[in-house]
């Protein structure tokens, strides 16, 4: 698994888990908790990073490229 694979897979369970407990915490009790809501960002951060960083290994290629 190279590290583009690990972070979404990560920033992921980072949201799945402090920005579940967020939510359900903010619509059960009405209380908001700082620290699941900081945790959610970072996790959606570690995410987007994830999904915008480029492969170590793809080639860029020229414009009139066509695969046959």
């Amino acid at each position: 698994m190279n590290n583009r694979n690990w972070l979404i897979g990560f920033g992921l369970l980072i949201i799945l888990i402090f920005g579940g407990g967020f939510l359900i915490r903010l619509i059960r009790d009405g209380d908001f908790y700082v620290a699941e809501m900081i945790g959610s960002i970072l996790g959606i951060m570690i995410l987007s990073i994830g999904a915008f960083s480029k492969k170590k290994n793809s080639a860029v290629k020229p414009l009139g490229w066509r695969s046959k």
